[in-house]
């Protein structure tokens, strides 16, 4: 019958636009499961970002260490004003790095912040909410310093 066909064309186009539908005055919950796997993915997404910028400024704090140890002994040990000069660039550019990462992961806490509060409802009790949260506050005293 027409009525059947225009229904299911009306229903197609509602999952299309992910539109609620109203049917016989029942109206119908938007469709909350893709909303929950968009939720999921995207706490996911910026979990890993927040994750990789914490390790690459944990990296480049060692490197900064490890390369003022290594200015420090050429000193020491009398070596070529031009050696001494190229570490010391290559420990500048480390710093530099650390101050870069600081700001990424300033900018990465706030989105995966503001990712807990938007989608906190649809994925709650996850996996990855809870790691969403976990890495929140594992990084929040970092950044306050």
């Amino acid at each position: 019958s027409l009525y059947c066909e225009y229904g299911a064309l009306a229903k197609r186009f509602a999952v299309q636009c992910n539109l609620a539908l109203t049917l016989k005055g029942r109206r119908t919950p938007p469709f909350s499961l893709a909303d929950n796997k968009e939720a999921l993915r995207a706490l996911k997404i910026k979990t890993g970002v927040m994750t990789r910028v914490k390790k690459e400024l944990a990296m480049y704090q060692k490197e900064v260490t490890s390369e003022g140890a290594k200015l420090q002994a050429m000193h020491d040990a009398g070596r070529d004003s031009h050696d001494i000069k190229q570490q010391d660039q290559v420990l500048g550019e480390s710093t530099m790095m650390i101050g870069d990462c600081k700001t990424r992961m300033e900018n990465a806490f706030n989105d995966l912040l503001a990712a807990v509060d938007e989608h906190g409802a649809d994925a709650a009790e996850s996996a990855e909410l809870a790691a969403a949260k976990a890495i929140l506050d594992e990084v929040e005293p970092m950044l306050e310093l």
